[in-house]
């Protein structure tokens, strides 16, 4: 986010917080009714990220460290469980979205299947990064992949303690609402408690990394309006969509997309500063081989 656009976003998103709150009850009770749109965000809401995630592991194993034989091995070995872990998590998590949705029990050659597809597409995209586009294409990696782990480690640690009672879950919403400001300690990682805050909508909101790709890509160089318009309706409509599927209420959207935006400048901040440290100290860039094609 550029300074100006921080000024804007935040400030809207906690007067949006602060507004959702006193009518946050009323707000599912007229859009609450789990149908078609809310079902496919909530297959595809959190694909995108997982996927930016998965190209940024296999970008790290294009451009590893070629210095010594053993180093480029032992960093192989790292970025290919890397990016395993993030093929399996793009196409397991998928399809389980599916099978909770719609199918019910796929076969698990499906969710293979869709693992492999990500990471053939991710294989591709990677490999059409320009050579001299390396340390972008490695810092917006780093970036990438420190971003998804933090949402996934605060966004669990949160809910196991909240335990904020989904809206689908109440038999008397009146009775059983609860403010997304109290904590009550309850569910541990009872999936029914998990509703504060939406998970969904901080990895959706995560879309924000695609406004870094045109510093890899020349091709988007002139596109960045369009890149934010894409970002932020994405938080938006899957963030709704959740509302509607009564899996969260508007307030743990909107604190979910507020907490995923400060890890994203937080993390953003902190890898550009050590990676610009790191190049000063140095005085020049380390030369990156990218004569041998990914594993």
């Amino acid at each position: 986010m550029t300074k100006k656009e921080r000024w804007i976003v935040f400030p809207a998103v906690v007067a949006l917080l602060l507004i959702a709150t006193a009518f946050d009850l009323r707000i599912s009770q007229a859009v609450y009714g789990k149908n078609v749109f809310s079902t496919v965000f909530e297959i595809l809401g959190e694909a995108p990220i997982q996927f930016l995630a998965l190209f940024g592991a296999v970008t790290l194993m294009r451009f590893r460290s070629r210095k010594a034989k053993w180093v480029s091995g032992l960093l192989m070995v790292a970025y290919g469980i890397l990016t395993a872990a993030f093929a399996a998590m793009f196409g397991f998590a998928t399809i389980n979205y599916v099978n909770e949705n719609i199918a019910h029990e796929l076969p698990i050659v499906v969710s293979l299947l869709t693992s492999l597809a990500g990471l053939a597409l991710a294989i591709l995209l990677a490999r059409a990064v320009p050579k001299e586009r390396a340390r972008e294409a490695v810092t917006f990696a780093i970036i990438a992949i420190v971003y998804l782990v933090l949402i996934v480690i605060v966004m669990n640690s949160i809910k196991s303690v909240w335990g904020r009672l989904r809206m689908r879950e109440m038999l008397d919403p009146v009775r059983e609402f609860t403010p997304w400001y109290e904590i009550h300690f309850r569910g541990g990682f009872d999936n029914r408690f998990a509703s504060f805050p939406s998970g969904h909508t901080m990895n959706a909101a995560g879309v924000i990394l695609i406004t870094l790709l045109p510093s890899v890509f020349a091709g988007l160089k002139g596109k960045e309006t369009l890149l934010r318009v894409i970002a932020y309706s994405w938080a938006v409509v899957v963030g709704f969509s959740r509302v509607v599927a009564g899996a969260h209420f508007a307030t743990d959207v909107l604190f979910g997309i507020l907490l995923s935006y400060a890890l994203f400048e937080g993390t953003r901040a902190i890898v550009t500063k050590i990676r610009s440290k790191k190049t000063n100290q140095s005085g020049k860039e380390a030369p990156v081989s990218v004569d041998h094609p990914i594993a």
